[in-house]
């Protein structure tokens, strides 16, 4: 059988231990009850029609009344009150039964601090209808009038934070990098403390005598990811049916791209980061020790968060916007951002793909060889150097083997195209990202240049 369908066969286990345990579906319940809520319970409480109590006092234009009415939207309703006496109004005013009163038709009393909607109400009915009464008075046609006062169509337009751009493109790139921050952090934790509950059980000494370490904790990350990316599109499928049944909040339009380039960043950024989870997982017994060695993981990963959101929302076509988002350790958390702005050229997204899978490898290694040296350790929690060069668990003809392997595969001429090829493509991919964020042709050619200098020691070596 292939480490591909060790691996496999890992993430099918995890997906059916844990998706059959109490805390999977009390938690699945409960992300769905919030988001439904939190759709659904604003259209329920607002039943949409507000109602507003005028006072009047004195001597107004007999049209105030009839214009104030004709001035109201659909979901505000103003009843009107007389008070024969400014005391009695005033009575009524402090005693919450209206919120406004006019006085002579010129001033107006409020109990507290004066409601801007109300005030432009009723100001602009007080004031068309005296424009009518004097109107009356010298004489003028009413029809000649009403078309005077006619009020002037105006529509509003929310324009987003740069040229281009709408408000929609602003909030899906707030939303998505929140919700991709949140879900590496919940699902990298359940790897971190699935690790520690299978090697304190014991379970893992069992599981690596028929799996390699790298498969297992390759499958466990397979797993526990797309279980929660099943997680996530329930959520999100039952947030959907709320919005559509109780028109209650405006959700922002997202296009299809981004929503595919968001998936594959959350697949990313979750493979790198839970990657690093069970790594130092492997170093602990206990969860609590765990949390206290995986915590600066956590620290990386808010502080990437907010260095993208400032970089992004200052501007995000500027220079570090750029570095965050081709950077593997904030690539997933910046990239998708600027993705849903229209913000990056044709080639940074995938730019930026490769280079964090080229980050995904080398961390996929790193962690296989930690965890297969720290799982079976037991005791006092492990350091990261010590389970880096632990060799405890294999035996000394093998690592001489594997070192005279190693040592021979390496000195090989194979490996010296190889590695001459690797050099070579490691430092025009830098040349080109040098450029790209600098725009200095002199800056963009020091990799080259370096990568030209390493070749030439390589092949004399040889």
């Amino acid at each position: 059988m292939t480490a591909l369908n060790q691996g496999w066969l890992v993430a099918r286990r995890e997906m059916r231990e844990r998706a059959r345990s109490r805390s999977f579906r009390v938690s699945t319940l409960l992300m769905l009850i919030v988001v439904v809520a939190a759709v659904v319970l604003p259209g329920l409480l607002d039943d949409g029609n507000t109602t507003r109590h005028v006072g009047v006092s004195g001597t107004t234009a007999p049209a105030f009344e009839q214009v104030l009415s004709g001035q109201t939207s659909d979901d505000t309703t103003i009843h009107l009150h007389t008070y024969d006496e400014l005391a009695a109004g005033e009575e009524a005013l402090r005693d919450e039964r209206i919120d406004l009163l006019v006085v002579d038709g010129r001033l107006l009393e409020w109990r507290g601090r004066p409601d801007a909607e109300l005030q432009a109400l009723v100001t602009g009915a007080l004031q068309v209808a005296t424009v009518q009464q004097r109107a009356a008075a010298s004489g003028l046609d009413p029809d000649t009038v009403a078309r005077l006062l006619s009020p002037v169509r105006v529509e509003s337009l929310q324009i987003g934070s740069m040229p281009g751009r709408s408000a929609d493109d602003d909030s899906v790139a707030f939303v998505m990098s929140v919700v991709l921050l949140t879900a590496i952090l919940i699902y990298g934790n359940l790897v971190l403390t699935g690790v520690v509950e299978e090697k304190s059980s014991r379970v893992v000494e069992v599981l690596l005598a028929r799996v390699p370490a790298k498969a297992l904790l390759g499958g466990k990350v397979v797993g526990i990811g797309l279980l929660g990316l099943g997680q996530l599109a329930v959520t999100a499928l039952a947030a959907l049916i709320a919005s559509a049944a109780v028109d209650s909040v405006d959700l922002p339009a997202v296009t299809g791209s981004v929503l595919a380039w968001v998936l594959v960043w959350f697949v990313l950024g979750y493979a790198l980061y839970a990657m690093v989870y069970g790594a130092l997982g492997s170093l602990a017994t206990r969860t609590e020790d765990a949390q206290a060695v995986a915590g600066p993981v956590g620290y990386v990963l808010i502080a990437g968060y907010w260095a993208a959101f400032m970089a992004i929302g200052e501007d995000p076509e500027g220079m570090w916007a750029r570095v965050l988002s081709l950077f593997p350790a904030t690539a997933p958390l910046a990239m998708p951002g600027r993705i849903a702005l229209q913000a990056t050229d044709w080639w940074e997204a995938p730019l930026a793909v490769l280079l964090t899978l080229a980050a995904l490898a080398g961390l996929v290694a790193f962690a296989g060889r930690v965890y297969g040296n720290a799982v079976l350790r037991t005791g006092a929690t492990l350091r990261l150097r010590d389970a880096w060069h632990s060799r405890q668990n294999e035996p000394r003809e093998a690592r001489t083997s594997l070192a005279q392997t190693m040592t021979s595969s390496f000195a090989s001429p194979q490996a010296t195209v190889i590695g001459t090829a690797a050099l070579a493509a490691a430092g025009i991919v830098a040349a080109a990202v040098v450029f790209a964020l600098t725009g200095d042709v002199i800056w963009s050619a020091v990799p080259a240049l370096l990568a030209v200098a390493a070749v030439r020691r390589v092949r004399q070596h040889r």
